[in-house]
């Protein structure tokens, strides 16, 4: 399960993908050690064997740093 993305070392605007190569559930807005993801729609993605999911960091002032979506591909 991912909850969370440690931010050091992370600057708004960059971005990461992640390439899955087993089952796992990544989830949406959940608090912890780090950066908590906001996900499409609002629900958490359960990912399977080499789905992909891009995240980009940003921040506002109503939500403070996130994760949020920039795209996912379900193979």
């Amino acid at each position: 399960q991912v909850n969370t993305i440690i931010g050091t070392g992370w600057q708004n605007g960059m971005e990461v993908t992640l390439v899955f190569n087993a089952a796992v559930t990544v989830k949406h807005n959940t608090a912890g050690a780090g950066i908590s993801l906001l996900l499409a729609g609002a629900a958490d993605f359960a990912a399977t064997q080499d789905d992909m999911l891009t995240l980009i960091l940003c921040e506002n002032t109503a939500n403070g740093q996130k994760w949020r979506e920039k795209s996912r591909a379900v193979i």
